[in-house]
C-alpha cells in the first residue's frame, strides 16, 4: 500500500513540475523574449518533452 502511495505522489509531483516548467518557459518566451504566442506555446511543449526525456532516462538507470 505504501509503495502505491509513493508512486502516486511521485507522479503528482512530476506532473506539477512539468506544468511549472511549461508555464515558466511560456512566460519567459512571451514576456521576456517577446515571441508570438504560437512560438511560445511550441517552445514550452518542447521544454516539457525534454524534461520527460531526462526523467525517463534517470528512471531507467535507477531501476537497472
Amino acid at each position: 500500500m505504501g509503495r502505491r502511495l509513493g508512486d502516486r505522489a511521485a507522479l503528482t509531483f512530476g506532473g506539477l513540475a512539468a506544468v511549472a516548467v511549461a508555464v515558466g518557459w511560456f512566460l519567459l518566451s512571451s514576456q521576456v523574449a517577446h515571441t508570438d504566442v504560437q512560438t511560445a506555446v511550441s517552445e514550452s511543449l518542447g521544454a516539457i518533452l525534454v524534461l520527460m526525456l531526462i526523467v525517463s532516462v534517470i528512471g531507467s538507470i535507477r531501476r537497472g
